[in-house]
């Protein structure tokens, strides 16, 4: 083990603090090159590695802190990786992240989101009851019956009188019946110029299930997990943690975000994945099709 200059045993943060010096740089300008907060950055030259939070995070910020130096990045995890600290297990309280368990999305929805929806949809349906029980008017017309005026009852010698012949009532002339047997006219034909009748609606099909597949991830090192599969559910979500294997069962494609790829080796349908490559720690995003092909890398 190399010994700093004040005579001590030489750590990451050591080694990270002397080369930022000899960079002629402010611990403002490695935080701002690094995208990090000050008191993270004094964390790391300090190491005081609890305050940062879970191993994964610390390795990925000491790595890139060295290669901004010029430092190597292996050596300074190295260096890490002797300390005592450096195989805790994350503390979740402190980072604010919770694993939740892969059959969490199985759970059944509580009362007051039922009760919530009961009510919405008596409002729809009083709004639908009002809209269309409207009265409808009716306007009425009265009858006045009048006697016509017709010709003069003749009056027999006597005093009897003559009732007239009944006139015959005028309605429509009755349609002649055509002959039996005419062109045109056979039973179930339709009548000349009548519109075809319009052909029946086909009736809807159900949509298939969706074909599921297993996904198998094993985990080397603490690795941060999402996942959801293209019916929106998420299926994992929190730390992978080293020595663990996670099975999980979904609809293709699927959507990724993984921390610390090289901790992760993944399978679908029991054929491997090949992952992005990135550094340690790092966290990327892609999806992954049902033929184990990943996509959309960033």
């Amino acid at each position: 083990m190399k010994e700093s200059e004040a005579g001590g045993a030489d750590t990451a943060g050591a080694r990270l603090a002397r080369a930022r010096e000899r960079a002629s740089l402010t611990l403002d300008q490695v935080a701002e090159k690094l995208r990090l907060d000050r008191s993270t950055v004094a964390a790391l030259e300090s190491d005081d590695h609890t305050s940062i939070g879970a191993a994964v995070f610390v390795r990925g910020f000491l790595r890139r802190y060295a290669s901004l130096v010029g430092e190597s990045p292996a050596e300074i995890e190295a260096l890490y990786a002797q300390r005592p600290d450096a195989v805790l297990r994350p503390d979740l309280s402190r980072t604010g992240m919770h694993r939740i368990e892969p059959d969490a999305h199985d759970r059944k929805l509580g009362l007051v989101p039922a009760v919530i929806g009961a009510l919405v949809l008596g409002v729809i349906g009083a709004i639908w009851w009002a809209v269309h029980s409207k009265p409808q008017s009716y306007t009425v017309v009265s009858e006045e019956h009048v006697q016509p005026s017709g010709p003069t009852v003749p009056v027999a010698p006597g005093g009897a009188t003559i009732a007239p012949a009944p006139s015959p009532l005028p309605g429509p002339a009755a349609a002649p019946l055509p002959a039996a047997g005419a062109a045109g006219n056979a039973p179930g034909a339709a009548a000349p110029g009548a519109p075809p009748s319009p052909a029946p609606a086909p009736e809807p099909q159900a949509a298939p299930a969706p074909r599921l597949k297993t996904l198998e991830l094993s985990f080397s090192g603490e690795s941060w997990v999402e996942i959801y599969d293209a019916r929106g559910m998420r299926l994992f979500f929190g730390f992978g943690h080293a020595g663990t294997t996670q099975t999980l069962s979904g609809a293709p494609p699927f959507r990724f975000v993984l921390g610390n790829v090289p901790g992760v080796a993944l399978s679908l349908g029991g054929a491997g994945v090949s992952l992005p490559e990135t550094a340690p720690g790092a966290r990327v995003h892609f999806t992954l099709n049902a033929a184990g092909a990943v996509a959309g890398v960033r």
